[in-house]
């Protein structure tokens, strides 16, 4: 996952930390995807709703992916990720439609399938997404950083 769209493989350049948090994120998103998929299958959850949590989830992903600021650390010559004011707002507006989110599965929509497999599809994606959003950063920090061409 940490390869430029060309295949150059920029991991070295990225602290062992964030690493591993975009690792976890994958491998949970991937597993949880996975359940969903064969919810779908065995007809235990629709597909257009399916495909609506999924949408949804993505864009939360890819917002969510901004509560870590990610810079580069000119010591160990790594990029590295802290919460900054906006990381907190974001981080604090992630919590609030988390805790919504439960409400509205399991209260407001009452569709054909389980609001469990709903919030799988809903948080894979959401994680999937934070990975993407996570590695445009890491990609920009290093052209900033002029360790790939602009």
């Amino acid at each position: 996952m940490l390869y430029t769209t060309d295949g150059a493989d920029f991991s070295q350049n990225v602290h062992p930390n964030l690493r591993r948090r975009i690792r976890m994120f994958l491998i949970i998103g991937a597993v949880m995807l996975a359940i969903l998929a064969t919810n779908i299958v065995r007809g235990q959850v629709g597909l257009v709703v399916s495909l609506i949590s999924l949408v949804i989830g993505a864009i939360v992903g890819f917002i969510s992916s901004r509560i870590f600021h990610l810079s580069w650390d000119k010591d160990a010559e790594v990029v590295v990720g802290s919460i900054d004011t906006i990381g907190f707002v974001v981080l604090g507006l992630y919590i609030l439609f988390e805790v919504a989110r439960t409400y509205v599965f399991t209260s407001l929509i009452h569709v054909g399938g389980s609001s469990t497999a709903i919030t799988f599809a809903f948080v894979s994606s959401a994680l999937i997404f934070r990975v993407f959003g996570l590695r445009g950063s890491i990609i920009r920090v290093l052209k900033q950083e002029r360790i790939f061409a602009a």
